[in-house]
């Protein structure tokens, strides 16, 4: 009887210690309010107040009861704090910390009939580089590739991406180049734009990965031209950018943004507009291009990877006199795993069609569609096989979001919660501070909210035109059409003034 009560008492020590963590977790959370906090206390002390007195009773098998009871309920707490309010702590920080670093890749780039199999083949010979556009990074990729090689490298330097190129194609001035992947990116496209393929020209011998330090002054002006609004989050409207960087990988990778949707949020009258706009569009980026224009998904690759250049564009060129408060940035990566970490969602599609986008058959029918995150990926991506083609590939863009903002906030989540979190603490990064987030998941808990949507969509007139980021030669860039402009613009003010 004696070892049994002191084992009791352990147990009964054991669910009091885990109780006041949970407790202290939970507090941490910040997303309960203070009734919520005081029911779960009342609650942990009913549970122990029940242990107490079986633990203390004179019945040896009440005693056992007590003791298995308490273990238990140390058990269920300890998981409950550590599996789940715990990595909610800790994922929300991350989520909300940008960081203060970013990678650049690099391709090492040779002739196709190149007979070079590796790096170190290349070792005697002279390797372009450009070396105006982020010096730190293409400085710090020709140490990383002198190091792989043990010994100071040949380099030829140029001026621009489309000096280094042609110079490479034309002559025998370098053996290979170092490119960003990005300008490579842009290379690729303009081959498959004239019905080519870049790889039957050139090959990828090899990557160079960098790591940029962040560098940022407190007083420099974003570039944001709309009025900036006062109050938390969950007390007035507020407009978000959503960029999807167009890479696999690391969210942390400075990328182009071939998605661009802004969100207006209104969280009184609980209705959300999402508003998208064709990767292609032609404009200007403040304090990048001057007068020159570029295409929209070009401003991710510009400034301090933290979506600035691409909001500030936006806000210039696009959505006028509005006010763009925080980013989110995804990537392919953080679309898949989150959606089939949701156990996959519903999207509607406007059209019955066959994707051959990853060179299999994927059929959406018109209506609704389930899709796991690998369908929802080819459903934003594919824009061939679909009538409207790329102002319809950011409408599908638009209900993927839907779908999972949906299914993000129906009581189901609680299933898949752990893996939710997981997926987007390492495929999701914003501005937006912890505070934001749960003060605003604290509301949505409080009022059970359904949100009603609308989308719009800034449609766009296909040209060929020159790129401040590509050359000379003329790439498919789109011309804003003023009065689908203009009509985004009022349909964003209308939501965040509650109409």
């Amino acid at each position: 009887m004696k070892n049994i009560k002191i084992t009791g008492i352990i147990g009964f020590l054991l669910q009091l210690i885990f109780s006041i963590t949970a407790v202290v977790c939970i507090i941490k959370t910040d997303i309960l309010r203070s009734v919520y906090i005081f029911f779960v206390v009342l609650i942990l002390l009913l549970l122990l107040i029940i242990s107490a007195v079986l633990v203390i009773s004179r019945s040896r098998p009440l005693v056992a009861v007590g003791m298995v009871f308490s273990l238990l309920m140390s058990v269920v707490l300890a998981v409950l704090s550590f599996k789940y309010v715990n990595p909610f702590n800790r994922g929300i920080d991350k989520v909300t910390t940008p960081g203060s670093t970013y990678i650049v890749k690099y391709h090492v780039v040779v002739k196709l009939d190149d007979s070079a199999e590796k790096i170190e083949d290349i070792a005697n010979d002279k390797i372009g580089v450009e070396n105006n556009h982020d010096f730190d990074a293409i400085k710090k990729a020709m140490d990383g590739l002198a190091a792989r090689l043990s010994h100071t490298i040949n380099i030829v330097a140029y001026d621009s991406y489309d000096d280094m190129w042609n110079a490479f194609m034309n002559s025998d001035e370098t053996r290979a180049i170092l490119m960003d992947t990005n300008f490579f990116g842009m290379r690729r496209d303009f081959y498959a734009d004239n019905g080519d393929n870049i790889d039957n020209y050139v090959r990828i011998l090899d990557d160079i990965d960098v790591e940029i330090n962040i560098e940022t002054d407190p007083g420099q002006d974003s570039g944001q031209t709309g009025a900036t609004p006062n109050g938390p989050l969950t007390e007035r409207p507020f407009v978000l950018y959503i960029s999807g960087i167009d890479v696999s990988g690391s969210i942390n990778q400075k990328s182009r943004s071939d998605v661009n949707i802004v969100m207006a949020v209104n969280p009184n009258t609980h209705k959300i507009l999402l508003v998208t706009i064709p990767r292609d569009a032609y404009v200007q980026f403040p304090g990048v291009t001057g007068d020159a224009y570029d295409k929209l998904t070009h401003a991710g690759i510009y400034g301090n990877n933290d979506c600035s250049v691409s909001i500030a564009t936006l806000e210039q060129n696009v959505y006028k006199g509005i006010h763009i408060d925080h980013w989110i940035r995804v990537n392919f990566t953080s679309l898949e795993k989150i959606v089939d970490a949701l156990g996959g969602i519903e999207a509607y599609s406007k059209y019955s069609y066959t994707s051959y986008f990853t060179g299999e058959p994927v059929y959406f029918s018109e209506g609704m569609n389930y899709m796991d995150g690998w369908k929802a990926l080819v459903f934003c991506r594919e824009r061939k096989s679909i009538p409207g083609e790329e102002p319809q590939r950011g409408r599908n863009q638009l209900e993927v979001i839907k779908g999972i903002f949906n299914k993000a906030t129906s009581p189901s989540i609680i299933l898949s919660y752990n893996d939710v979190l997981d997926q987007i603490t390492q495929n999701v990064v914003t501005d937006m501070s912890r505070d934001d987030i749960t003060n605003l998941i604290k509301r949505q808990i409080d009022e059970r909210a359904s949100w009603s949507f609308e989308t719009a969509s800034v449609e766009v007139e296909y040209v060929y035109d020159y790129c401040y980021s590509y050359g000379s030669h003329k790439l498919c860039v789109g011309l804003i059409d003023e009065e689908s402009r203009q009509d985004a613009v009022n349909k964003i003010n209308a939501v965040l003034n509650g109409n």
